[in-house]
């Protein structure tokens, strides 16, 4: 028999805001740089103020949802880097899909320290069925703009009634959003 030693090198990438938050693979080293400098996203994925990213999100494969395990807060992480920052970490099916998906990523960031930040899950209803949905987050000030970009992405139609949180969205909310246009920056 022979044998053979030999000494590995193994480099670690760890967050400096949760330390227990770690990785080997340089890829997810971006991510969690990107999360320390922008601390509010450890924020996002491991509470529930947010609907569309929050610790129990659906945007999650199972194992990662309400998990506190550090593996499990960095898939979150990761998953919501892909969706609010592409070009950090690129993962197809949360970047390269229809806009919306792209842009409740980056409007989440942008809006998550916000007065009345909140999310809910939105509905169309053609008067007959619910047909289109999504988690989305909001705040009282935006929930005009969100839901007009819910419109777009949902294809609405004038006669087409908006839920949020199952429960129909007063008509005034719905005027003022069918008078903006679809903003994928807001």
């Amino acid at each position: 028999m022979k044998s053979d030693a030999k000494t590995v090198t193994i480099t670690t990438f760890q967050s400096e805001v949760l330390p227990e938050v770690r990785t080997i693979e340089q890829e997810l080293a971006r991510v969690i740089a990107w999360a320390d400098e922008n601390p509010q996203v450890w924020g996002v994925v491991t509470k529930n103020k947010s609907k569309a990213f929050g610790r129990n999100s659906c945007e999650y494969i199972g194992w990662a949802q309400g998990s506190s395990a550090p593996g499990a807060i960095l898939e979150r992480v990761r998953r919501f880097c892909a969706t609010a920052r592409p070009d950090i970490y690129h993962d197809f099916l949360a970047s390269g899909g229809p806009r919306i998906f792209r842009w409740k990523g980056s409007f989440t960031m942008r809006h998550f320290n916000d007065k009345g930040f909140t999310g809910g899950f939105f509905q169309q209803h053609d008067g007959r069925y619910d047909r289109n949905c999504i988690s989305l987050d909001y705040t009282p000030a935006t929930l005009p703009q969100v839901l007009r970009n819910f419109m777009e992405w949902a294809g609405g139609r004038a006669g087409d009634a908006w839920k949020l949180e199952k429960e129909f969205i007063p008509k005034k909310v719905v005027d003022a959003a069918w008078e903006l246009r679809p903003d994928w920056e807001a």
